[in-house]
């Protein structure tokens, strides 16, 4: 239980830093202290962009795995299929980068 409260002064500026960090982090200003002092791994929220793109890279990697799967099977007509459509999903929102 942390019942102990610790007080320090900051500028204005380095308020505003550390706020913006913790938030960033998805923490609490003081998970962030601590953090800080103990050298824990801090990590940053995903930006939606970010999400997004996980969720595409997820979407591609199911895609992969069913090919794999295809190849297992010897259905070479499924894997040029497969290849063919998940390379192009990856072409579109490539172009969209441009």
């Amino acid at each position: 239980m942390k019942d102990n409260l610790i007080k320090f002064r900051v500028s204005k500026i380095e308020y505003l830093i550390i706020k913006k960090q913790a938030s960033n982090s998805g923490i609490s200003v003081s998970e962030l202290m601590r953090a800080l002092v103990f050298n824990y791994k801090l990590s940053s929220k995903l930006t939606p962009e970010e999400i997004v793109c996980y969720q595409l890279l997820s979407k591609y990697a199911d895609n992969f795995r069913r090919i794999s799967n295809l190849f297992k099977l010897g259905d070479t007509t499924g894997v040029k299929e497969e290849s063919i459509a998940t390379s192009k999903l990856i072409r579109e929102h490539l172009m969209k980068l441009k």
